[in-house]
């Protein structure tokens, strides 16, 4: 059996970066990702999440407050 890696040019956000992204504290972002608030992975002990996959789900959100009117993101 063959395992392929491929190279991945996506950028990914850190907890620190997803922090200053949202203006929160880091240990909420961590908090966040744990209860999959945000479309987080873990690589080692760090959590990541793929800039493109928190594009998707803003704009999921912001097209079912659109339709429902309710001003929260989570």
């Amino acid at each position: 059996m063959t395992v392929s890696m491929r190279k991945s040019t996506e950028t990914l956000y850190n907890a620190e970066k997803i922090a200053r992204f949202f203006g929160i504290a880091v240990k909420t972002a961590c908090e966040w990702c744990r209860e999959g608030k945000l479309p987080a992975f873990k690589i080692g002990k760090e959590w990541n999440v793929r800039v493109s996959d928190l594009q998707k789900m803003i704009d999921r959100k912001v097209r079912v407050r659109r339709a429902d009117d309710s001003p929260r993101l989570f």
